[in-house]
């Protein structure tokens, strides 16, 4: 299993849990089967987008609380590839390219989710909705 999926999966499971709902309910709320829906959190089925966009409305938290991108990750490439050594053999600009490091994570999730609601808006077009 690939770990965005891995991370997708714990997520729901750890928010799901978090607000005392069963799987029976959000198999409900998604108008599968109990046991379908628990091979989707158990890893042996995908979630669709349109599911992931329902289990968000029924778990009451935006789409990216479960998406959830790594912003530890992009913060430290950003840091490690920005770091210069200077001819004392000094790291300079750590606190700045922490910063930055930080900066270049929101705009990344910024153009995540950008994306997400246009395949959001996409979908719903599809639907009809």
């Amino acid at each position: 299993m690939c770990i965005m999926k891995d991370k997708v999966i714990s997520n729901i499971k750890t928010i799901r849990e978090s607000k005392n709902f069963t799987a029976e309910y959000l198999a409900t709320q998604l108008g599968i089967s109990q046991s379908t829906y628990s091979r989707k959190e158990n890893g042996e089925t995908d979630f669709t987008l349109p599911e992931l966009v329902k289990v968000s409305e029924a778990l009451e938290v935006p789409l990216v609380k479960i998406i959830d991108l790594d912003l530890a990750r992009i913060i430290n490439n950003t840091q490690h590839n920005e770091n210069t050594t200077n001819s004392n053999g000094f790291v300079e600009n750590q606190t700045n390219n922490s910063a930055e490091g930080y900066k270049v994570a929101i705009e990344t999730q910024e153009k995540e989710i950008a994306y997400l609601r246009a395949q959001v808006d996409k979908l719903m077009d599809k639907l009809g909705g």
